[in-house]
């Protein structure tokens, strides 16, 4: 005998073979312990099924089931809560039931069978809660024929279309039951749709004699474990997913999910796959569309091109799913086609985006979708394809607290009042302006191309007024501060705050580390994050260590001129997509 696995309706839980279906709760189970709210839940839940979903069945979580010694009952490891709860409804209407049977604790077995309104009782922690169970069930009826008589016949009728699946395992040690067992309550990890798919598939295998099905069951677990392993590459997972694994046991799942047309729900991935089978397909041709759709995603990871342009359009827009940009691969055959097809996704994606007016004040969407696709497509350009030469999807989608964007001259500058702030921006302020003696810049573009127009501000006065600030700092004037902070950022910073040329993408919390601070503060401050393993995008990085002009300006000063060589890069790299 082999394991096996179906669906059936509650109904043929009651009868088999014209014989009542007989239950049997081992002594390594706890008694019953559902709250009237779980009561409650199942019976609005299958109302609702009733009322809403009459095209499709409505799936209970699996019952996991082994054949007692004499074969004369079924041993219930997983799912004695919902037979329990089941068997009091249907004798709470009067309908037939199947028996259960508590094999260490017979007077749980007989309060069972007797229990009605005229016996509740708590003397046993079983008692408590069946006659709780029982009293919830009582009243929710008692509601609900009073509006309609017939009641309790159509909810009798809908359990033909109330479904279980159905887990049969082979005759089983008591050791190995109860591991089982373990693993399924204490542990809390109910079965998977893929845990109840893998048995399903493996169950259904028949290309041969039995030699040959055990050779390729054991081939399809290899290939099933090699794929598993292979999606919990966070890189690789992240590129295809908003969301981490809702379950960590089985990401081979995804694959199912896509398979079926959507994310599962109530066991919809499980029942698609047997569907499939029950219509004829073979457990062969179901695992080979499997591996083709893993194959696919994997090349589309492999490539990095498909790899960034496939990234970019599901980050920015939901309606690019996996399932639309399979079918349209298939649909222009050749890979070159796919990747101008994602080419020109991309380019509608930001053809009415004006790099020159988009501003962050109006278009903060906009500029986000503009500053994450430079960074993208500025390592797609790299010639090595390396990891370091890959944008990170992973780091990027599970940043914690998201993104923002960095104003690399600070917006003017709002007033510090807190005195915490206050001494920690001018002790961070003073470490940088002893490294510099002077700053010299150009007050105007036009004066860039005027020899002998060069401003020099000498830096000392500066960290002279600063010390003299913490030097009272137990009696800050406040006023003196934000007119020396002003003062700075005048110096160490040019205007056009809101405009692309001023903005880098960065993780919300690095920005808030940054505050108002001048530029060589700011820039400091980037170093360090990224010497402590922090995501600082590669483009942000560049504009902070000056990556971008050829300016002989000293690094501290974020010039017209730095910024004109920024706008510029950004528009070269959109340019490659536009044009």
């Amino acid at each position: 005998m082999s394991n096996k696995i179906t669906t059936k309706s509650v109904i043929e839980l009651i009868v088999n073979n014209k014989k009542e279906e007989q239950y049997a709760i081992p002594y390594y189970q706890r008694g019953y312990r559902w709250e009237p709210r779980h009561v409650q839940y199942l019976l609005n839940d299958i109302n609702t099924f009733m009322d809403e979903r009459n095209d499709l069945d409505y799936c209970l979580q699996p019952i996991v089931v082994t054949p007692s010694k004499d074969e004369k009952m079924w041993e219930v490891i997983d799912g004695q809560q919902r037979l329990i709860t089941l068997f009091l409804i249907f004798q709470c209407i009067g309908k037939p039931r199947y028996q259960i049977h508590f094999l260490q604790r017979p007077k749980s077995t007989a309060f069972l069978q007797k229990l009605n309104e005229n016996t509740y009782s708590d003397d046993e922690p079983d008692f408590h809660y069946m006659s709780d169970a029982y009293k919830t069930i009582k009243d929710y009826f008692d509601e609900k024929l009073s509006n309609s008589p017939s009641y309790a016949d159509k909810f009798y009728v809908a359990m033909e279309r109330v479904k279980v699946i159905w887990y049969e395992l082979d005759t089983l040690s008591e050791n190995e039951k109860i591991d089982i067992f373990n693993r399924l309550n204490i542990g809390k990890i109910p079965l998977t749709d893929a845990e109840l798919i893998r048995a399903l598939l493996l169950s259904k295998i028949k290309i041969g004699k039995e030699r040959e099905d055990i050779l390729r069951q054991a081939e399809i677990s290899d290939e099933w474990n090699r794929i598993e392993h292979e999606l919990r590459n966070k890189e690789f997972w992240y590129f295809l997913n908003e969301k981490p694994q809702k379950n960590d046991a089985s990401h081979i799942e995804f694959i199912f999910n896509l398979m079926a047309g959507g994310e599962a729900e109530n066991y919809t991935t499980y029942l698609w796959f047997e569907k499939q089978i029950n219509d004829g397909k073979s457990a062969n041709e179901l695992w080979n569309s499997v591996k083709k759709i893993f194959g696919q995603l994997k090349s589309w990871y492999n490539k990095r091109t498909l790899y960034h342009y496939i990234g970019f359009l599901i980050e920015t827009n939901h309606k690019y799913s996996i399932q639309s940009l399979m079918a349209q691969q298939s649909e222009v055959k050749t890979k070159s086609s796919f990747e101008i097809w994602l080419k020109e996704c991309i380019k509608n994606e930001i053809k009415d985006i004006d790099l020159k007016s988009v501003s962050y004040d109006e278009n903060k969407t906009d500029v986000n979708k503009i500053l994450l696709l430079f960074n993208v497509l500025t390592l797609n350009e790299l010639k090595l394809d390396i990891p370091q030469n890959r944008f990170s999807f992973y780091r990027f989608k599970t940043m914690d607290g998201g993104w923002s964007i960095e104003h690399i001259h600070a917006q003017n500058s709002e007033e510090l009042k807190d005195p915490k702030q206050i001494i920690t921006w001018l002790e961070k302020t003073r470490g940088v302006l002893l490294n510099i003696k002077s700053v010299e810049k150009t007050s105007t573009i036009e004066d860039e191309k005027m020899e002998g127009k060069k401003e020099e501000t000498p830096i000392k006065d500066y960290v002279e007024k600063i010390d003299t600030l913490l030097a009272y700092k137990d009696k800050m004037d406040v006023t003196e501060f934000n007119k020396l902070k002003q003062d700075l950022s005048n110096v160490f910073d040019s205007y056009s705050v809101h405009e692309l040329s001023n903005l880098a993408l960065l993780a919300k919390k690095d920005n808030s580390s940054l505050q108002n601070y001048i530029f060589p503060v700011k820039r400091d401050i980037i170093i360090d994050l990224e010497k402590r393993g922090h995501f600082i995008p590669l483009c942000t990085k560049m504009v902070f260590l000056k990556g971008y002009s050829n300016a002989d300006y000293q690094p501290f000063y974020w010039s017209e001129k730095d910024k004109e060589a920024y706008f510029s890069e950004i528009e070269r790299i959109i340019n490659t997509i536009i044009k």
